[in-house]
């Protein structure tokens, strides 16, 4: 619901200044929220998005020092609060939602007791009253077996399971202003379009407002009143959604718009922020005759992989001590050829990850055979040495994929000593700046801490740890899903290019559909652990044969 002329504003923010030491993180930044409106705040990672967010909470790191000339909530003076106040605010008035959410919910604690305990801080209803809110709550975000929720673990539920009770959790007190810190980032994009629905649901039927952070302009555009583009902690752009899009101003805006992939289009190179400003990007497409060309000498070759009818099987017992079993897999079959990206694509809980692991034998198959290279593979210490020197992983996360407290060149080192590839300080000096310099790193890298990098650099650190066994296969399990939209062109114009420079092979497994046909020859779908679809990335993409491809290829947010 937009605000209209005169009405009262929730939020009101004029000139913030927010300083860690010497460093000025937010630079005079000012925006309104009107009541019952939806603002997003965009930008990278680093543009000031989230310490934006946490300042309006109190929660900013204790080093920091705030200026501003005007901090309103609800009428409130934010910087005179004191802890007491703020204990009564968050929770009940403001509510927060937070982009991963295992990380924000408490491992060894069932869902129930955590949605309890926001009862009972805020309110001085009964037990019986406290579940009775609890599970119309749940209904509300779409979780209807509230039984076996209340009493999971966070563990136990999907990604997307985990998001609708943090969202159900920030709704228990009903607040006036909801903070959706990049709430769909590392969903699938059928739950993504479902939380995104939701919020607009509930944010008529609470009459709230609604903070929206969030680097994926498509998502923006489907949600938000009013969008403020943060750029290096300044709002160098702001206006209504329509506006925005329609008309970007500021050069970084339409360079946004202009880094995110096309389906519509094959392009041999992803634009990124730096070609836009730059003025050099000149797009060059692929056509369907050349990859067809591209395709036939592909696959003259022998199978890198072949997969037979692989299944995964876990048991367990009850505590009466009857057995169960879940199939997670179903007899699995297909062929990955040296050079090519095959792409996998499902929904959270599928059995992607699962098979991905099950491939190197960190969580062997139950039934099934895996051939590398044409032979069997052989379940003995040394030939799965052999072969995960062979086959690497990139993560999700490269900041949890990157020791902490690890230099980036003693996490390389550590790699090369296990596979014996380099012993002597001086080899391995000189083997970790070679991979540093593949991967657009330059050797002053080598001494730097995970913490020092940004989102890109920690990727490219985690693919130059991937590169140093010089393996001819690299599993990519949602390698760019937590990364800007820029940020991700980048990496994955890398990895084309290292996939040409060292002939290497991709099983690229991801939840975005856009990024898995450009990256893909071919593309996997599976449903519920059974391979539904296989076909070449273009043909899946304008003809699929299943109807579950069809919602998935129909649930990609578009800006157009």
């Amino acid at each position: 619901m937009k605000q209209k002329s005169g009405e009262k504003h929730l939020i009101e923010i004029k000139n913030l200044s927010l300083h860690i030491g010497n460093a000025q993180i937010l630079k005079t930044i000012s925006f309104k929220i009107g009541e019952q409106e939806i603002v997003s705040l965009v930008g990278e990672s680093g543009s000031g998005k989230s310490i934006t967010a946490l300042s309006l909470l109190g929660l900013q790191p204790k080093k920091a020092e705030i200026e501003a000339d005007k901090m309103v909530f609800d009428g409130i003076d934010i910087p005179k609060l004191s802890s007491k106040n703020w204990q009564q605010l968050r929770g009940k008035s403001i509510g927060m939602i937070f982009q991963e959410p295992q990380s924000s919910l408490n491992p060894s604690m069932r869902c129930g007791k955590q949605l309890q305990e926001v009862l009972k801080q805020h309110t001085t209803t009964s037990e019986k009253e406290q579940k009775n809110l609890i599970i119309e709550v749940l209904k509300e975000v779409q979780l209807l077996d509230t039984d076996r929720i209340l009493m999971s673990y966070p563990h136990q539920l999907s990604g997307g399971q985990k998001q609708r009770i943090m969202i159900a959790m920030a709704l228990l007190c009903k607040p006036k202003l909801l903070i959706a810190d990049e709430p769909t980032t590392a969903l699938d994009v059928t739950v993504q379009k479902e939380i995104i629905q939701l919020l607009k649901a509930l944010q008529k039927k609470y009459q709230m407002s609604i903070l929206f952070i969030s680097h994926d302009l498509a998502l923006v555009k489907q949600l938000a009143d009013k969008v403020f583009v943060m750029y290096q902690g300044e709002i160098v752009e702001e206006g209504t959604t329509a506006t925005i899009f329609k008309n970007p101003k500021h050069p970084y805006t339409k360079g946004l718009l202009f880094a995110r992939p096309k389906t519509e289009v094959r392009l041999e190179r992803l634009p990124t922020l730096a070609d836009y400003q730059s003025g050099d990007f000149k797009p060059v497409t692929l056509s369907t005759k050349e990859r067809q060309k591209q395709h036939l000498e592909l696959y003259k070759k022998s199978p890198l992989l072949e997969v037979k009818g692989l299944e995964k099987i876990y048991s367990k017992k009850t505590w009466r001590g009857v057995k169960q079993e879940f199939k997670a897999i179903h007899s699995l079959n297909f062929s990955l050829f040296p050079g090519e990206t095959l792409g996998l694509v499902g929904e959270s809980g599928c059995g992607k990850s699962t098979l991905a692991k099950a491939l190197i034998y960190l969580d062997p198959p139950s039934q099934g055979s895996i051939f590398y290279e044409g032979k069997p593979i052989v379940q003995s210490t040394q030939a799965l040495r052999k072969l995960r020197k062979e086959i690497q992983f990139i993560f999700q996360d490269p900041y949890a994929a990157l020791h902490p407290q690890k230099t980036i060149g003693n996490t390389i080192i550590e790699v090369l000593d296990v596979h014996k590839i380099a012993t002597s300080p001086e080899a391995q000096f000189k083997r970790g700046k070679e991979l540093l310099n593949q991967v657009g790193l330059n050797e002053l890298f080598l001494n730097r801490y995970p913490h020092e990098l940004s989102g890109g650099q920690r990727q490219r650190a985690v693919i130059a740890r991937a590169l140093a066994t010089e393996p001819k296969l690299i599993i990519c399990d949602e390698s760019v899903a937590a990364l800007d939209i820029s940020v991700q062109a980048q990496v994955l114009n890398l990895l084309n290019k290292l996939k040409k420079e060292l002939n290497l092979s991709y099983l690229f497994i991801s939840h975005d559909l856009a990024v898995v046909k450009y990256m893909s020859d071919r593309v996997m779908v599976m449903e519920k652990g059974h391979l539904i679809e296989l076909q070449e990335a273009d043909q899946l993409y304008t003809h699929p044969k299943n109807a579950y491809t069809q919602k998935l290829i129909e649930a990609i947010p578009v800006l157009d």
